[in-house]
């Protein structure tokens, strides 16, 4: 018999966005009337400005360093949150405040230069940066008294604890002397720690967790029910099962963040059902439920029926009555008709966004052409594909199968997304105005979805096909899609406005950052496919055993790299992928340091001469270049490109080679094209 009586219950909120009043105290009083004794305030992480603890404290002995700081949010925030502080303290509700690390202000290196070490990276170990660290909670703390602690992320950071260079100690001394260092401060203010492992790699995983254990085994350790990450098809964590010593405390998603963020319908029961009997196995103390992402959030809301689910298997209460109380509270005599139209949802949402349980989409909107290439989805719709790569995003043992099932999917969620679309229309009548207006939006963002998802398989398919084969009944259909792709962004623009789904808009802090996304992907597609039909001309005439063109739709050669941080860029009109994410071309806050590779044709016992045409976002050409076995470390002075060779001599039955391109220094790399002669 399980437990399901929880020391933790808990919802996590503001979800990357800034501060709202409103929002925030509707979270509480949410979480007061529902009986949860937790919040984690997560904020906008990945603002450079506002992110984090820095983004919302004055600093005290670093004073020389606010004034980077949004000085009217830094003040909003001491307003709202310490008065939001009182009412769930008040209401024994503890508080914890997401803070990624390390994170340090614009200047501090110019300022402290003794911090850099010869690879331009922050030397962990000095004790200035202790300083920092230490004066910065102490100024926190000081700041919002009634908060009870942090909720720690090594990723996603200005500087990447795990990927950093030439550093004194090792990974996991460096993981282990940060950790203690937050710990201990915290525990000298009378403050917790929450520590995620948040991990893409198992041999990251598996440092954070030997670490954690190392510093304290009352220190909380909070992971993912789905494995990696937010997933309808991930499978749930297999990982957590080696949290032993440590309270194993569950993150939850139930809006949607990877899955339609709250703007398509979508009721999870199966999926939160599964992944909360796996945890429940290895005994978590609690669970903790993202219920808003991008200042949308479901109180109100249809989908709002997944915190229904949820609080009913927390409760252990009988989860199909609590789902059907819902619906009859809301939708009146319609309620079973709304239920089975909803129970549907997770099927069709499944079709769009997961092809053959294929991850496919950049945090469920419309993808870039970047992620689209760093995703492998032209890849996959090629006669020969080959996908080398080991990411979280590629389901355990992926086989594509016959294309046309592809096609097949995507077509049947046309069919049910309109089907359902029309089930929700004929209820107009019978649904008060704003209840409808809910579903209506709702559903008609699920039936344009499903058919802007077929036009973009066809691109993908008829851009990969022309350009292996060159038949220009291929190049007709690529153009006849993205022209259709930019008829269904103007309907739905026409239709809904901006919550229409494949847009991107910050409902919380007043103001639009609305992005035609769909415009944009078929911009980019226009123009790289343009280059790489220009450049695979000129390379092919050239004789050569083999060539890469770097960055391109079609680039295959078993492409590997570090996840998903190798991204493509068009720079002067030429295509280019770098060993990183282009943040990274300034200063990364998601993986400064990254690698890519390619497996090429050689001649077998031959002397090959290998040319990489590359670049750099600086005036130095930094790079490691591993071409098989051997090492080459590049270091010189480069004006806007240059032409790097080596030799590499060929065993006699070695027919291929494998060469991976490494960022090593503060220098980012930008490689064009491979050729082998």
């Amino acid at each position: 018999m399980m437990n399901n009586k929880k020391e933790i219950k808990g919802i996590s909120v503001l979800n990357p966005v800034r501060v709202d009043r409103e929002i925030y105290l509707r979270s509480i009083d949410h979480a007061i009337k529902h009986g949860y004794n937790h919040i984690q305030l997560i904020g906008p992480i990945h603002d450079p400005v506002r992110g984090n603890v820095d983004g919302m404290v004055f600093y005290k002995k670093y004073s020389r360093f606010n004034s980077s700081k949004d000085a009217d949010y830094v003040n909003h925030c001491i307003k709202v949150v310490n008065e939001a502080l009182e009412k769930s303290h008040a209401a024994g509700i503890e508080t914890y405040m997401w803070h990624h690390e390390l994170d340090i202000p614009d200047g501090f290196c110019e300022a402290f230069p003794e911090l850099l070490n010869e690879y331009g990276d922050v030397e962990v170990s000095h004790p200035i940066l202790k300083d920092f660290l230490e004066n910065k909670l102490k100024d926190f703390f000081e700041t919002y008294p009634l908060m009870d602690g942090l909720v720690i992320t090594y990723y996603e950071t200005k500087v990447p604890l795990m990927r950093l260079k030439n550093q004194k100690l090792s990974t996991t001394e460096r993981m282990k002397y940060v950790t203690q260092l937050l710990y201990d401060t915290c525990a000298k203010y009378g403050k917790k720690i929450i520590v995620r492992t948040d991990a893409t790699l198992e041999e990251d995983y598996v440092t954070l967790l030997k670490v954690y254990e190392q510093v304290s085994t009352d220190m909380v350790i909070m992971d993912k029910w789905t494995q990696f990450d937010w997933s309808l098809t991930l499978p749930p964590n297999q990982f957590i099962r080696n949290v032993d010593k440590n309270p194993l405390l569950m993150e939850t998603d139930l809006f949607g963040e990877y899955f339609g963020k709250g703007r398509l319908p979508l009721m999870i029961k199966e999926h939160i059902k599964e992944n909360y009997y796996h945890c429940e196995k290895y005994f978590p103390c609690g669970y903790v439920s993202r219920i808003d992402r991008s200042g949308f959030y479901p109180w109100g809301e249809v989908n709002e029926v997944n915190l229904v689910i949820m609080h009913a298997l927390m409760s252990g209460e009988n989860v199909d009555e609590a789902i059907d109380l819902f619906f009859k509270g809301k939708y009146g005599k319609t309620a079973d008709k709304v239920r089975a139209i909803m129970e549907r949802t997770e099927d069709v949402v499944r079709k769009i966004l997961f092809l053959n349980g294929y991850y496919f989409s950049e945090l469920s909107r419309f993808p870039t052409l970047n992620h689209s290439k760093n995703h492998f989805y032209f890849e996959m719709m090629r006669e020969n594909y080959c996908i080398a790569s080991d990411e979280w995003f590629v389901p355990v043992g992926w086989k594509r199968g016959n294309i046309g099932k592809i096609f097949d999917e995507i077509e049947s969620a046309k069919n049910d997304a309109a089907m359902l679309l029309q089930r929700v229309l004929a209820l107009k009548d019978e649904i008060v105005e704003d209840e409808f207006a809910d579903l209506y939006v709702k559903f008609r963002n699920l039936d344009l979805c499903a058919r802007i998802w077929g036009e973009i398989v066809e691109v993908f398919f008829s851009y990969s096909r022309y350009m292996d084969g060159g038949e220009r009944e291929y190049y007709s259909k690529l153009k006849k899609g993205l022209s259709r792709l930019l008829e269904l962004e103007a309907l739905g623009k026409e239709q809904l406005g901006e919550m229409f789904h494949c847009v991107i808009g910050d409902r919380l802090d007043g103001l639009v950052h609305n992005r035609d996304m769909i415009s944009e992907f078929v911009r980019e597609t226009e123009a790289s496919l343009a280059y790489e039909e220009r450049k695979n001309r000129e390379l092919a005439k050239e004789g050569l055993t083999d060539y890469v063109i770097c960055g391109g739709a079609c680039e295959g050669h078993k492409l590997q790299k570090e996840v998903n941080f190798s991204d493509t860029l068009m720079r002067d009109g030429e295509l280019c992928r770098i060993p990183g994410n282009r943040k990274g071309l300034e200063w990364s806050t998601i993986n400064a340091h990254g690698w890519f590779s390619y497996e090429m044709n050689i001649t077998p016992e031959s002397d090959n001469l290998i040319t990489v045409e590359a670049g750099s976002n600086t005036d130095t050409l930094c790079m490691k270049v591993t071409i098989g076995d051997s090492e080459h470390t590049v270091n010189a002075k480069c004006d806007g490109k240059a032409i790097v060779s080596f030799n590499y001599r060929s065993k006699p039955d070695e027919k291929r080679v494998r060469i991976r391109f490494e960022k090593i220094s503060a220098n980012v790399p930008c490689i064009y094209t491979v050729e082998v002669k």
